[in-house]
């Protein structure tokens, strides 16, 4: 039996847990999502990585849909409020 993150949609959860308990630290990988990642890509090979992005981006959208029916706006408004923040980000940074 392998680790619990061996499944995709388990190792988003456990590196988005891993994030927040971090996210007061730097803005880059830490060693223990460096770590996670080093120990899927040893474990279940580089192709693994491509579905752990995509099981990433579905629980993400999964959060701004929810969001956007609690708040009472469309999801294509926040992603389009949260891409905003991003480009303006990389424009403070460079």
């Amino acid at each position: 039996m392998g680790l619990i993150y061996d499944n995709p949609r388990l190792a988003a959860l456990t590196l988005t847990r891993i994030a927040a308990e971090e996210s007061e630290g730097p803005n880059e990988l830490t060693g223990r999502i460096h770590a996670v990642l080093l120990d899927l890509v040893q474990r279940n090979g580089p192709s693994y990585l491509a579905e752990l992005i995509v099981a990433l981006a579905r629980s993400g959208f999964i959060a701004f849909d929810e969001l956007a029916r609690v708040t009472g706006n469309s999801t294509a408004e926040l992603l389009d409020a949260v891409e905003l923040e991003a480009f303006e980000g990389l424009a403070d940074d460079g």
